[in-house]
């Protein structure tokens, strides 16, 4: 018989304790590439290469990632999302170890693919694992608080990284990756539930097809596009900033860790608003909202990088309205978007960061090619990405259940 795990069948410290192990698998996820992140710059003298190649080692694990959710998802509404999330922490230790033992840029690409494709588990079941064990009003908030607490890596993981290159070498980073992860695997088998999903099918090829009944749902897709290209904005800016400031402003890991710092501080504050603000506002106007404030915010750094010498400060607090916009609008959208097709829980979740990372993907590797031409590559990416999500929020007013 089918089973999903609810508030009332568990003690609150066993709840706590799952909450702790799959926000701690997706913390890991991301430390895969923040740890990495301030060698990046660097990496082309170790490799002996350009600077657009060591960029395609991150497009490289956000395509791996996005890729890799179709069939996260679709195994996350057939079979037990407990050995589905197990199964890929399985390869995600060793894709690891591949890229802390690689010589050449090319296998630290491919590895990185691995790595990607095997750390996305967590981040498709968390809402599906997770939002069962809330009441509607208080996922929103939930949702947010998790994303804020994964959102504490991009601001310690770059310090620890910066750290750990300057007195080990790059490849140190992945093996703390890879020694953080064991543990998390046994504790993954140990505490996370028996999570079978309520499904009449018995293979994974009809569950697979399932994706098109949600790229038919306007609604859906709406709210979910829209989150990837509001994600996939930032993201893009992230993944370049590294290189952004040691090479146009006279900075380095230092200078990229406070950015970070200040970014996720700014995030954090406005996600653990939602909650408050959820008495006042709908989720809706809390996604418009947030929409409006990362245009402007794009805008901003475009002008910036445009019109004045850029400096490290100024290009951080012109990103700063844009992760304020992230944090009103990002719990909002993710809960809204599984809330509009409920049959579908991880199959949903996939998808929404199958668009979030291969978003990522597009920006990164767009913005790549012109990082020697300064920042306002990076800021004509995120502005664009803030139209294209802005673009898609017309959808989100379909009625429930409209196509």
């Amino acid at each position: 018989m089918s089973h999903v795990p609810r508030s009332s069948e568990i003690s609150p410290s066993k709840r706590i304790a799952i909450i702790i192990v799959i926000v701690a698998a997706n913390m890991l996820a991301l430390a895969a590439t923040d740890l990495y992140l301030p060698s990046v710059p660097y990496l082309p003298d170790v490799f002996g290469t350009s600077i657009e190649a060591v960029q395609f080692t991150l497009v490289t694990f956000s395509a791996g990632f996005g890729v890799s959710q179709i069939l996260v998802g679709a195994a996350g509404d057939l079979w037990n999302r407990r050995w589905v999330l197990v199964g890929s922490l399985f390869v995600f230790v060793p894709a690891s170890l591949w890229c802390a033992v690689s010589g050449t840029v090319e296998s630290l690409a491919l590895a990185r693919f691995a790595q990607g494709f095997s750390a996305s588990a967590s981040a498709a079941l968390t809402v599906p694992m997770i939002k069962p064990l809330f009441d509607e009003a208080r996922a929103v908030h939930a949702i947010s608080v998790i994303g804020g607490v994964d959102a504490i890596i991009p601001a310690l993981a770059p310090i620890l990284g910066a750290w750990i290159f300057s007195q080990f070498g790059w490849e140190a980073n992945f093996w703390v990756i890879v020694i953080a992860g064991v543990p998390l695997l046994i504790a993954a088998v140990l505490v996370v539930p028996d999570d079978t999903p309520e499904s009449h099918h018995t293979s994974i090829w009809p569950v697979l097809m399932g994706f098109f009944t949600l790229l038919k749902h306007k609604r859906f897709m709406g709210y979910a596009v829209s989150h990837g290209f509001s994600l996939g904005g930032l993201l893009a800016v992230v993944f370049s900033a590294p290189t952004l400031i040691v090479t146009h402003m006279g900075g380095g890991p230092t200078e990229y860790v406070y950015s970070q710092i200040m970014w996720v501080s700014v995030f954090l504050l406005a996600a653990n608003t939602t909650g408050r603000l959820m008495r006042r506002v709908t989720a809706d106007q809390l996604i418009w909202i947030g929409n409006y404030i990362q245009i402007g915010s794009a805008a901003l750094m475009l002008a910036y990088a445009l019109l004045f010498p850029v400096h490290w400060l100024g290009f951080a607090l012109t990103g700063v309205p844009y992760c304020i916009g992230l944090g009103l609008r990002g719990g909002a959208g993710f809960s809204r978007a599984i809330d509009a097709v409920p049959a579908y829980g991880a199959r949903a979740s996939a998808l929404i960061i199958f668009f979030s990372m291969g978003l990522t993907a597009v920006g990164t590797g767009a913005v790549a090619p012109f990082l020697e031409g300064g920042l306002w590559s990076a800021g004509a990416a995120m502005l664009v990405m803030s139209f294209g999500a802005f673009a898609l929020l017309p959808l989100i007013k379909e009625k429930a259940g409209g196509q």
